[in-house]
């Protein structure tokens, strides 16, 4: 178990260092996003942050190399 003074500091760094970001969908959208993502052994929110990366990380990519 962490400390109170612990977890006031992750929360101050997640704070400082953080974003969240989302879309917004029909709840049966919503529904099937997750039931795909429970499917593939995974969350939705993995799902997603892993699109996120990878996206930045291709167009860095392509970035690079039209250097």
């Amino acid at each position: 178990m962490i400390s109170k003074s612990h977890r006031a500091g992750n929360r101050k760094w997640d704070r400082d260092h953080m974003a969240t970001i989302g879309c917004r969908l029909r709840k049966y959208q919503a529904e099937q996003f997750k039931e795909y993502a429970k499917k593939q052994g995974t969350t939705a929110n993995a799902l997603l942050k892993e699109y996120v990366l990878n996206t930045l990380q291709q167009d860095n990519n392509k970035t690079s190399s039209n250097v």
